[in-house]
């Protein structure tokens, strides 16, 4: 008997080191790679790491200043919208004072008598205390510049004569 405890001690052992092989062979063999460098090598890696630091650096101050002038930016196209804002008010403002004017114009023109036009025409009767009406006239006159340049024709028909003139307005 002493020979099968001694066959089962060895089963046991097999079995207990193909088992701690099975759990524990996973784990050494995910460890990661070992990678020898030499000093040189390692020099050269510290100062690239080194210069992307300080560009790194540059890069955040960089984006801190645009982060900024961007706030800055936003306030003034805040302000510049208040100020459309305040000039199409304005605007409005001054489209309706002058419609109001343009109107108040129009009212007064209305009121007012006509101008003077360019050619005027008179027709004319003479009157005698006596004999009440005992003749008749018609003239014309043009506007030249400001005053009046005519021809006026008269007939009377008491005395039979018929009479001409130049007038001048002004």
């Amino acid at each position: 008997m002493k020979k099968s405890k001694v066959g089962y001690l060895i089963i046991a052992f097999l079995l207990a080191w193909v088992l701690a092989q099975f759990f524990f062979l996973p784990v050494t063999c995910s460890a990661e790679p070992v990678y020898m460098i030499t000093e040189s090598e390692l020099v050269t890696l510290e100062r690239n790491s080194n210069r992307q630091l300080v560009i790194s650096s540059q890069l955040a101050t960089e984006l801190q200043i645009a982060r900024n002038q961007l706030k800055v930016s936003d306030q003034e196209l805040n302000e510049a919208k208040k100020q459309i804002k305040q000039l199409q008010k304005q605007l409005t403002e001054l489209e309706n004072s002058s419609k109001n004017q343009e109107d108040l114009l129009q009212q007064t023109q209305k009121s007012l008598p006509p101008s003077a036009p360019g050619v005027l025409r008179e027709i004319g009767a003479k009157i005698d205390i006596d004999h009440y009406v005992t003749g008749i006239s018609y003239g014309v006159s043009r506007l030249i510049g400001s005053k009046y340049l005519g021809l006026q024709g008269e007939y009377d028909w008491r005395d039979k004569k018929a009479g001409v003139w130049v007038t001048y307005a002004y």
